[in-house]
């Protein structure tokens, strides 16, 4: 099993992929978790938005209101009145969508009207 680890307890360092095999044991320490290795040691990826956006930005995933993460490359279509973006053609009662504040309202049109160049 593969782990999403780092090199320090604030999870903005580096995120580096590890083998559970080459775990020697793991610890508990003033509410951290650590992972010893004989390279040292590792702290597990804590599932939080704000350190998922930290990573995920080199994958142009953007933080358009303070409950969602979305990938900027995945957005089809944006309701600015609703402040919804969409991540399908067809807009279905299922379907997928993400929230946008109104700060994040221009970032989202910016993005839209590079990606609609590129297809020209």
């Amino acid at each position: 099993m593969k782990l999403y680890v780092t090199r320090d307890p604030k999870n903005m360092g580096e995120l580096i992929t590890l083998d559970i095999h080459d775990v020697l044991y793991i610890e508990n320490s003033e509410r951290t978790v650590i992972l010893h290795t004989s390279d040292g040691e590792f702290y597990p990826l804590l599932p939080t938005l704000s350190t998922f956006e930290h990573h995920m930005k080199q994958f142009d995933f953007h933080r358009l209101d303070r409950t969602n993460l979305v990938n900027m490359n995945k957005i089809t279509d944006f309701d600015e009145d609703r402040s919804l973006v969409f991540f399908q053609e067809s807009k279905t009662k299922n379907g997928k969508y993400g929230t946008v504040s109104n700060n994040s309202k221009r970032v989202v049109k910016r993005k839209l009207k590079e990606h609609n160049k590129g297809g020209e």
